[in-house]
């Protein structure tokens, strides 16, 4: 697990790909992106604005994609997620702020 992203060597692409039996890297548009990697547009955006999703590479004006072996690198190590639903380690934290 990791906490950012952080852009793969070419070996590494080499070796998700071939994992995955995909014979190259190509660009993946939005609708294979979310198949991919199961999570929304929002929370895509709001991952790669915190640098924990791989960037997009803008085609054009209105065009976005991402490349195959970056999204399949980041579903086999996605972020660590801390205390999320928690309600244990948020109740610590409301009788912590109240003291």
């Amino acid at each position: 697990m990791q906490n950012q992203f952080s852009t793969p060597t070419p070996e590494e692409r080499r070796s998700i790909l071939a994992e995955y039996g995909e014979p190259f890297d190509r660009l993946i548009r939005e609708d294979d992106r979310r198949r991919i990697t199961s999570i929304s547009r929002t929370t895509a955006y709001t991952l790669e604005k915190a640098n924990k999703f791989p960037a997009r590479k803008l085609l054009g004006r209105n065009s976005c994609a991402w490349l195959l072996s970056d999204l399949l690198l980041w579903v086999r190590n996605p972020p660590l997620v801390e205390d999320v639903n928690n309600p244990y380690s948020r109740k610590q934290k409301e009788t912590a702020d109240q003291e």
